[in-house]
């Protein structure tokens, strides 16, 4: 399969097949893709136009790519968990805002006779994972 835009796509074609070489091709736009489900979002249907474009040559000609693959595909999409890129310092600045808060909340909680409270708990675990996650 193949992604990109037409003019990606003309070089890719040209460079895969010879001028008088016969092939069929089938064509997902955005639009086709967003037919699968009413509330797709334009982005989440751009990424699934790029999986379909990643699938392999012959991958697709047992199965094929349907409403029904699309589907499977916008489920997993949305049941991965969301990255998102940040610079280093300031997320080392933002969790050591929040973990001297979250030792304050403690300490309050401590001075005044209680547990730590199951918020803050789950704050500093949280935290902590957010470390050994980064050191990775």
């Amino acid at each position: 399969m193949l992604y990109g835009t037409r003019k990606e796509l003309n070089k890719k074609l040209k460079r895969a097949f010879g001028d008088t070489e016969k092939f069929a091709l089938l064509v997902w736009t955005r639009e086709t893709v967003m037919g699968a489900a009413q509330d797709m979002t334009d982005q989440e249907a751009d990424h699934l136009l790029a999986e379909i474009g990643r699938t392999g040559s012959g991958d697709h000609a047992e199965e094929g790519i349907s409403f029904g693959t699309v589907l499977e595909l916008l489920a997993g999409l949305r049941a991965a968990p969301a990255m998102v890129s940040v610079p280093a310092e300031l997320l080392e600045r933002v969790s050591d805002w929040a973990e001297r808060c979250l030792n304050e909340q403690d300490a309050i909680a401590w001075n005044a006779g209680g547990d730590t409270p199951e918020t803050v708990a789950r704050g500093l675990a949280a935290l902590n994972a957010l470390k050994q996650f980064t050191k990775a």
